[in-house]
């Protein structure tokens, strides 16, 4: 009788993990509206109209009598321009651990499973308020098509002048670009090589530019568009996102020798400022 040879099969004990985007809008946007989040909530964000400004000055009124009438002023009635933010975005995760493959494994797997779920549901998040930015932004046209550094270079000048219109403050602007716009501004002859790199946001250094023209720069493959060029420019203040981790539970299986693990991360979004988005997207 033949002996055929026995290869057993053997688990490792280091798990390979998937490359996941990090997140990038939901580290630059305004999260000042937090609070107590809870699925199907409304966050109230109340706004004011501006006051107007009015003449004031001695002897401008004719009083018909050749005379002027005295220094006077009327008030005027104030609004409220408040918009909601609807917490309508409800992900969850929910998967299996079984005791077997955790014990070939030599290993418990459930913390690296949590951990990719965890880096699904920012990604997730991510997407979902980098497509608000651009759907409730405001598109900008520049005077040519971005197609190497120099052009790439003039599509930021440009969305800053439209901040710069619409009387965005020049602080906290940033912008976030995919890889197709960035690989025009990184090559090697280009503007971005030589700017100044001071002001980058803290904790986003591996995925953070060099600082051009006021903007904090990022890359991010979790913008609408990835296969052409697409960036967009934005104030701080303009894009709203309140999120919680509503629900995390661990268990054991009921019919299986396993370990469960499932969670809610409910969020929402807001453009709160649509003239404070500048968005370009090549044709």
């Amino acid at each position: 009788m033949a002996i055929t040879k026995f290869i057993p099969e053997v688990w490792s004990a280091k798990i390979l993990t998937t490359f996941r985007e990090k997140a990038i809008f939901a580290g630059l946007v305004n999260r000042d509206y937090q609070g107590d989040v809870r699925a199907g909530n409304t966050v109230h964000i109340p706004g004011i109209t501006d006051v107007t400004i009015k003449n004031y000055k001695t002897g401008s009124v004719s009083d018909g009598a050749g005379g002027t009438l005295p220094r006077t002023t009327t008030a005027e009635g104030i609004s409220d321009t408040g918009v909601d933010l609807l917490v309508d975005q409800e992900k969850n995760f929910d998967f299996y651990v079984d005791d077997i493959d955790a014990a070939q494994a030599n290993t418990r797997l459930m913390t690296p499973y949590a951990e990719s779920a965890a880096l699904g549901l920012i990604e997730d998040a991510d997407k979902f308020l980098a497509a608000l930015a651009v759907t409730g932004g405001t598109a900008v046209t520049p005077g040519a098509a971005a197609t190497d550094g120099e052009t790439a270079w003039n599509v930021i000048r440009d969305l800053r002048k439209a901040l710069n219109k619409a009387k965005v403050p020049s602080g906290n602007r940033l912008f976030v670009a995919n890889a197709e716009f960035t690989a025009l501004l990184e090559e090697n002859d280009a503007k971005l090589m030589s700017a100044n790199t001071a002001g980058s946001t803290a904790g986003l250094q591996e995925a953070a530019l060099p600082r051009i023209l006021g903007f904090d720069g990022f890359n991010s493959e979790n913008l609408p568009t990835t296969a052409k060029p697409q960036i967009i420019a934005f104030h701080k203040s303009a894009l709203a996102y309140v999120s919680q981790i509503d629900k995390t539970e661990g268990m054991r299986a009921e019919n299986k020798f396993a370990d469960r693990l499932r969670g809610l991360h409910v969020y929402g979004g807001k453009v709160l400022r649509p003239t404070a988005i500048a968005t370009w997207t090549a044709a």
